[in-house]
C-alpha cells in the first residue's frame, strides 16, 4: 500500500512539472524544429561514414528501424537517404568537410529547442550565446558520433560472429545483437542529454537514470501503437494529401519529443526526493507549531 501511494505521489508530480512547464506546447516546438534538423543530420552521418565505408551500408542497416518506426514515417526516411547516397561517392567524399559543418550546423537547431526545454523542466536560466551555440553543436556532434559508433558496430559484429563456431545460433545472435546496440544508441543518447542539455554545472545525473528506461519503454510501445493506427485507422494521406507522409512524420517526432521531456521531469521529481529524503528539513522549518507561530516554512 505504501509503495502504492508513493508511485502515486510521484506521478502527480510528474504531471505538475509537466503542467508548469507546459510540457506538450514545448514538446510541438521541439518537434518542429527536428523537423528540420533530421535531414541534416542523416546527411551528416552518411558524410562521415562515406569516409570509411561504402555509405549504402547504412541504408541497409536502416532497415532495423522499420520494426522501431512508424511505415510511413520509414518511408520518407528511406526516400530521402536514397536521394542523398544517389550523388557519387567522390562527391561525398570532397564535400565532406563542408557539407558536414553546414549539416551539423542546421541539425544543432533541434538540440538547442531540446536544451531550452529541459532547463525549462529543470527551472535553470538558458547559457549564453556563444555558450549555448557551442554546447548544442558539441552535444549534436556526440550524438552523431554515437549513431556512427552503432552502425560502424552493427557492420563490425556480424563479421566477427561468423568467424565464430556458432553453426545455428549464429543468425539469433546477429539479430540480438543489432537489437542491443539499438537500445545502446537510445541509452547513451538520453544520457547525452539528460547530462548535458540543464545548464547545471553541480551534480549531473547519471548515464542511466529511471527516466531514460522509462521513455525507452514507453517510446517503444507508443512507436508500435502509433504503427498499428496509422496501419488501421489513420487516414494522414486522405486528409493532408502529398503531405500526409510528413504529417506523420511530425506526430512521430511530437510523441517521441515529449516522452524524452517526460523523462526529464521524471529525473527531476525523483531527484528531489531523493534530496529531500538525504538533507531532510530542520523540525522547526517543518513544524512551525513547534517553534515561533511566524516560522518561515523556507
Amino acid at each position: 500500500m505504501e509503495r502504492i501511494k508513493d508511485f502515486g505521489g510521484t506521478f502527480l508530480k510528474v504531471w505538475m512539472v509537466a503542467d508548469r512547464v507546459h510540457l506538450g506546447l514545448i514538446a510541438a516546438a521541439v518537434a518542429f524544429f527536428g523537423m528540420f534538423s533530421l535531414f541534416p543530420a542523416v546527411a551528416a552521418l552518411i558524410s562521415i561514414f562515406g569516409l570509411f565505408a561504402d555509405p549504402r551500408v547504412v541504408l541497409t542497416q536502416l532497415q532495423l528501424m522499420q520494426e522501431l518506426v512508424p511505415g510511413d514515417v520509414y518511408d520518407v526516411l528511406f526516400r530521402q537517404m536514397e536521394a542523398l547516397l544517389s550523388a557519387r561517392p567522390e562527391t561525398l567524399t570532397f564535400s565532406a568537410v563542408l557539407s558536414l559543418s553546414i549539416a551539423m550546423f542546421s541539425a544543432r537547431v533541434a538540440i538547442a529547442a531540446l536544451m531550452r526545454a529541459l532547463n525549462a523542466i529543470y527551472d535553470r536560466p538558458l547559457r549564453g550565446g556563444v555558450r549555448s551555440l557551442l554546447v548544442a553543436l558539441g552535444m549534436t556532434a556526440s550524438l552523431i558520433g554515437v549513431a556512427f559508433t552503432a552502425l560502424t558496430l552493427v557492420v563490425i559484429v556480424p563479421v566477427v560472429i561468423d568467424f565464430l563456431p556458432l553453426p545455428w545460433q549464429a543468425a539469433a545472435v546477429i539479430e540480438l545483437s543489432r537489437w542491443l546496440i539499438a537500445i545502446s544508441v537510445l541509452i547513451v543518447g538520453l544520457g547525452i542529454l539528460y547530462r548535458f542539455g540543464p545548464n547545471r554545472r553541480e551534480a549531473r545525473p547519471r548515464w542511466i537514470t529511471p527516466g531514460a528506461l522509462l521513455v525507452i519503454l514507453l517510446w517503444l510501445l507508443a512507436s508500435t501503437g502509433f504503427s498499428l493506427y496509422l496501419s488501421n485507422f489513420g487516414r494522414y494521406n486522405e486528409v493532408y494529401g502529398s503531405i500526409g507522409a510528413a504529417a506523420a512524420m511530425l506526430m512521430w517526432l511530437y510523441i517521441s519529443a515529449y516522452l524524452i521531456l517526460l523523462g526529464a521531469a521524471v529525473n527531476v521529481v525523483l531527484e528531489r526526493r531523493g534530496l529531500a529524503r538525504d538533507h531532510p528539513r530542520p523540525a522547526h522549518l517543518t513544524h512551525p507549531e513547534a517553534g515561533s507561530e511566524n516560522a518561515p516554512l523556507g
